[in-house]
């Protein structure tokens, strides 16, 4: 039976506290749609490419955001595995009960076309340098995902358990290649599935990139004490409140843009209209040429017609004339 060993610190409590203040201002504070949804785009675009480089693998943000976007059709195979086995975490997180089969569903995802079809349904068969063999991760992970299902674990703060079920998945090695991905994409699904996701804005691989030497003293520090997770979960901790934080600040700047919104009538977006305020807020610009590849099935003319509309809500500037136009964000 596997049984955590770690001790509450001041300093994670702390940020724990952090999170919750947090938290409490991302959920309770009203923002555009059009906002709501650029949060969860930039975040899937930065934990994409965090998470590869992580992995080992660097793209560009540009070429990330363009297939986000539905701009480019074709991507890596390593980016399009990523952000559909985000798409797939959305989905399961609707059940609350996780086991060892949805870690093998995780990496089988994000292991396709890149492992031996294979080696993307079986755990590990190589030994490594972990201290846990291939005939043992069966055991190991089932008494993990055991221990997330029982009552202790559903009695701790989510974000510790999330913590200690990323920490071990990080030493067990599960699996050939992906185990830092599948720790991380793990720690997403449970947080989702307790409603504890902050409405998908959250990104923590980018934290883990820019702290990479903590990171690996941190998660040394468990086989360094025999087990203990308390320095691992210092850092965990540390970081969520971190990332959390800042996506609190975000929310708060775009909640005045809302109230500005409400007062002026500018809510009342149709889903082309915010589409054509993403783009430009990715982009800068949108011209007569783009049109089409932003709406491949809508006429010129209606696309003109919601940039006039933009325009007279004070939300859109046109510049220049005729073909050569350019519109931007007043």
């Amino acid at each position: 039976m596997f049984v955590p060993e770690y001790t509450i610190t001041a300093a994670t409590l702390a940020s724990i506290a952090s999170i919750e203040y947090a938290r409490s201002i991302i959920e309770n504070t009203v923002v555009l749609p059009v906002w709501q949804k650029q949060l969860a785009k930039d975040s899937l675009i930065k934990a994409t490419k965090s998470a590869l480089e992580i992995y080992g693998y660097n793209t560009s943000t540009e070429l990330i955001k363009k297939f986000v976007n539905g701009i480019e059709k074709k991507t890596d195979t390593e980016v399009k595995n990523y952000i559909n086995v985000r798409s797939y975490i959305n989905q399961k997180s609707k059940s609350k009960e996780i086991d060892e089969q949805n870690l093998k569903e995780l990496h089988a995802k994000v292991a396709n076309g890149i492992l031996p079809a294979s080696k993307c349904k079986t755990y590990r068969s190589k030994k490594t340098e972990s201290q846990i063999q291939p005939e043992e991760i069966l055991a190991k992970t089932t008494e993990l995902m055991d221990w997330y299902n029982g009552l202790d674990a559903q009695e701790t703060h989510i974000v510790i358990t999330a913590g200690i079920l990323k920490a071990q998945l990080e030493l067990i090695e599960p699996f050939e290649l992906t185990n830092k991905l599948v720790s991380n994409l793990a720690v997403y699904l449970i947080l989702s599935s307790r409603g504890y996701d902050m409405r998908g804005y959250l990104c923590l691989e980018e934290y883990y990139i820019q702290s990479r030497n903590r990171y690996d003293v941190a998660i040394m520090s468990i086989t360094d004490t025999g087990g203990d997770i308390t320095k691992w979960l210092e850092y965990f901790t540390e970081g969520f409140a971190h990332e959390v934080s800042k996506i609190k600040e975000n929310i708060v700047l775009l909640a005045k843009d809302t109230k500005l919104a409400k007062v002026s009538g500018r809510s009342q977006l149709t889903e082309r209209q915010e589409k054509i305020i993403e783009f430009l807020q990715d982009y800068g610009l949108l011209t007569n040429s783009g049109f089409q590849r932003l709406f491949p099935d809508i006429s010129e003319d209606s696309v003109l017609r919601d940039l006039k509309t933009l325009a007279d809500s004070g939300i859109v500037v046109k510049k220049g004339q005729t073909k050569s136009a350019r519109y931007e964000l007043k």
